[in-house]
């Protein structure tokens, strides 16, 4: 899903909010909301090579440790939407990212979630040091200062 990388995010998915995705008073659940924004940020981590894998024996993963979610504007049946993703900071172990759901229409951002994300041991259920490659892959998916700071 790689887009154009040019310091606004990279695209990490297209969708539509349909009926059944919206609530009693006609617009998109946050439940809904949230599945569209965990897949895009799958799709992030994506771009730093495999989710999960194996390495010397052991197998590491990622883990999502803080989200921060902004619903500014609503989303109704019909909506197409348009999520760009990328990273606000990089730490030792950590990455805090950011996530944009917008409308296709008229590119209006609808729903900002913050997250922070810890690479992970999955066999000693802790925080494990980010690889050199995801370093400097992290690097080029840097958001710029308008992004990061919406």
């Amino acid at each position: 899903m790689t887009a154009a990388r040019d310091n606004q995010g990279i695209e990490t998915l297209r969708g539509v909010v349909h009926p059944w995705h919206c609530d009693a008073m006609g617009h998109m659940s946050v439940r809904h909301q949230m599945a569209l924004l965990d897949d895009a940020v799958y799709h992030l981590l994506g771009e730093l090579g495999a989710v999960t894998e194996t390495m010397s024996g052991r197998r590491f993963g990622w883990a999502d440790v803080r989200h921060e979610i902004r619903y500014m504007h609503e989303l109704v049946a019909g909506d197409l939407l348009l999520l760009r993703s990328g990273m606000v900071a990089i730490g030792r172990s950590s990455l805090r990212h950011r996530t944009v759901m917008a409308r296709r229409s008229d590119g209006l951002s609808c729903t900002i979630l913050d997250g922070i994300t810890v690479r992970f041991d999955l066999d000693a259920r802790a925080a494990a040091a980010l690889s050199d490659a995801q370093r400097e892959k992290a690097g080029r998916l840097l958001l710029s200062d308008a992004a990061a700071f919406e």
